[in-house]
């Protein structure tokens, strides 16, 4: 988990966990040559309770001869914002507070006291609330700079080690209200087990690593799948249904997992149901129908694909036209993409429907970019007349809801590029072409 030359940020709440685990690498720093830091993060709860802790912290860092930066958050508010528990709350804001003093102390690493007990009590946590295997995985040793070096360590050892090297440390009483789920496990349910079972925690992460093994090769395997099935577009992603439907339960619902995560940014709060809702939209949807999904992301089933986008919130045409230089690149945020245009030597078409190659021969610069407009005319690749853009479209297969913001390229009042689709035959590389202009869009978020 540490090297050599590592800055380990420890996350200090006050509490046992984290007085041991601040104290014992501390003790390790030495001999393991790395550096130690430490965090606070007020929550904005509990009043003087939680203004006490941090107190605590910082006397216990500088005690420990350690620099601790403190941070406050308004975790009511960001739960009120966003919709989400308190809980939820607490921990993204926390993680994210812990991001940023990381970046800010240079770490390589952000440790936390995490314990076996939280680990088994986080399983039974998402077994109760319904989950698959990444859920019966827990949270992992290392997740990103992210490290949790006691996840094999009891919260009694913590405690007896505590004891041992006369460690005071804070109990937050809100960890004892059996109104919360969490609590209700530790107080409740992990002791009626432990009656059964005397060695339920360790019986849990044993249980919780196994899962984590076949966790890591599924997803590997649903990653190898994605790349197959996926065409990853301007602003999009598509999933072919027909080699969905083919694929076996169990990956195909890791495959759509992968999938939302790509678009979405994150793994966070994809349900199973909403999983098993674009399976059904893959297997016997009806073309138009739509999925909401977390993050803001909509799914759409199209003619052969179910496509993955992040809504926006209007999909009324664009009446306004932008310029992009050539060589130069233009931003364009009502649609979501950034367009680059540089000049090329190259001979081969790419392969990517994000790319493009055009003669420069007649070529007037800067292009102009805007969306469609009635009376839109087009000459596809590998056609000799022109077709109106909305044939081009349906033949295309372009979902009705996406071709008012689907970008065009014009050089002059003639259209070159349907961005993601096609560029007009009349600008193709030739062998006698001299001369070129390659064109590249990709989504903002994404640069």
């Amino acid at each position: 988990m540490i090297a050599a030359g590592d800055t380990v940020l420890v996350a200090i709440s006050g509490g046992a966990d984290s007085t041991a685990l601040l104290h014992a690498l501390v003790q390790l720093r030495p001999r393991r040559r790395f550096r130690v830091r430490a965090c606070h993060v007020h929550h904005g709860l509990r009043g003087e309770e939680a203004d006490a802790d941090a107190q605590h912290a910082g006397a216990l860092a500088r005690s420990l001869r350690v620099p601790i930066s403190q941070r406050r958050a308004d975790v009511r508010a960001f739960a009120d914002e966003h919709k989400v528990s308190l809980e939820t709350a607490a921990r993204v804001v926390r993680y994210q507070l812990l991001e940023r003093a990381a970046d800010g102390a240079r770490a390589t690493r952000i440790a936390t006291g995490h314990t076996a007990d939280d680990r088994a009590e986080t399983l039974l946590f998402n077994l109760l609330r319904g989950t698959g295997p990444p859920g019966l995985a827990g949270m992992p040793p290392v997740r990103g700079r992210v490290i949790r070096p006691l996840l094999w360590v009891t919260r009694a050892d913590v405690q007896a080690y505590c004891k041992a090297h006369d460690l005071e440390y804070r109990v937050d009483r809100s960890n004892l209200d059996t109104a919360f789920t969490r609590n209700r496990i530790r107080h409740e349910i992990l002791p009626a087990l432990r009656e059964i079972q005397p060695r339920i925690e360790a019986t849990l992460c044993r249980l919780a690593e196994i899962m984590r093994a076949e966790n890591e090769y599924m997803s590997e395997q649903a990653a190898n799948v994605l790349r197959e099935v996926g065409a990853q577009r301007p602003g999009e992603l598509g999933l072919a249904c027909a080699q969905l439907v083919l694929l076996p339960q169990a990956l195909r619902r890791r495959v759509l997992r992968a999938a939302i995560a790509r678009v979405k940014g994150d793994e966070l709060d994809i349900e199973l149901e909403r999983v098993d809702a674009l399976v059904h939209l893959a297997v016997s949807g009806r073309t138009g129908a739509v999925v909401e999904l977390p993050g803001n992301i909509r799914a759409e089933r199209t003619y052969g694909e179910i496509v993955l986008s992040t809504a926006l919130p209007s999909r009324k045409d664009i009446a306004q036209e932008w310029h992009l230089p050539v060589p130069g690149e233009l931003a364009i945020p009502e649609l979501g993409i950034e367009l680059t245009a540089a000049r090329s030597r190259a001979r081969r078409a790419p392969s990517s429907p994000t790319k493009a190659l055009l003669d420069a021969k007649n070529i007037q610069a800067p292009l102009t970019v805007r969306t469609r407009r009635r009376g839109d005319r087009f000459t596809p690749f590998g056609m000799k007349g022109s077709v109106k853009l909305q044939d081009f479209f349906v033949n295309a297969k372009v979902p009705r809801g996406e071709r008012s913001r689907i970008p065009l390229v014009l050089s002059g009042d003639e259209i070159v590029w349907v961005v993601g689709c096609r560029i007009s035959n009349r600008y193709k590389v030739r062998k006698q072409t001299q001369r070129a202009v390659r064109l590249e869009a990709r989504r903002l978020d994404q640069v």
